[in-house]
């Protein structure tokens, strides 16, 4: 167990609590009768008890995951973007890394496979520390993907349901920002991981021609 795996788990647990949280807070403006717990989350309240600390936590966890997945919806958002942003043809980490992936890998043999996934894999097995950075970026973008999500909620809770276009326009901003920062955050990962595995690949041919030339 090393401290950059508990940041990595860290990261990952606030992406889904964070935005759960907000979840769940935007649920309870519309119970009426508020399950024993709650009520301090809409009330701003406080309470001795740890009791409803802990079933809020477990329920923003809960909400969280569904948020996850209503966040996986943009993804094809996000290659519309980075095909009209950053065109593949133009990206030489890209092709480099396509390059040897069907030269190590024939796409025949492995259809399903992209080539970020078999980037990510070349460097689980040959380089494993490698993947520390690479992981911390996804969970980054996972995180500003799920606030997309949950700030476009509180867009129409505060514009449609209780009529605070304030809000609803710092809601707005909050989602348009998080959206940037989501691509940009998934652009940094996946240029990284193509980086990481053609100097990976590069440098084990390097030593075998060397130990070869030595030999």
């Amino acid at each position: 167990m090393k401290p950059s795996d508990f940041m990595l788990g860290l990261l990952d647990f606030l992406a889904i609590l964070l935005p759960g949280a907000v979840a769940t807070w935007l649920l309870t403006q519309y119970l009426e009768q508020l399950p024993p717990g709650f009520g301090y989350v809409r009330d701003l309240g406080t309470t001795e008890s740890p009791l409803p600390w802990v079933v809020v936590v477990f329920t923003s966890y809960a909400l969280g995951h569904f948020v996850f997945m209503a966040g996986s919806r943009l993804d094809p958002v996000y290659d519309r973007w980075r095909k009209r942003t950053k065109p593949e043809e133009s990206d030489r980490n890209y092709s480099a890394a396509r390059e040897l992936h069907h030269r190590l890998t024939p796409q025949l043999a492995y259809p399903e496979l992209s080539t970020l996934k078999w980037a990510r894999t070349y460097i689980l097995l040959h380089a494993q520390p490698a993947c520390a950075e690479i992981d911390r970026l996804e969970a980054s973008s996972k995180f500003f993907r799920s606030m997309v999500v949950v700030s476009a909620l509180a867009v129409a809770h505060f514009l449609l349901t209780v009529g605070e276009p304030v809000f609803a326009v710092q809601s707005a901003t909050l989602c348009a920002l998080s959206f940037w920062r989501y691509c940009e955050e998934r652009w940094k990962m996946t240029e990284l991981a193509y980086v990481t595995v053609i100097v990976l690949h590069d440098t084990k041919v390097a030593k075998a021609d060397q130990n070869g030339a030595t030999g």
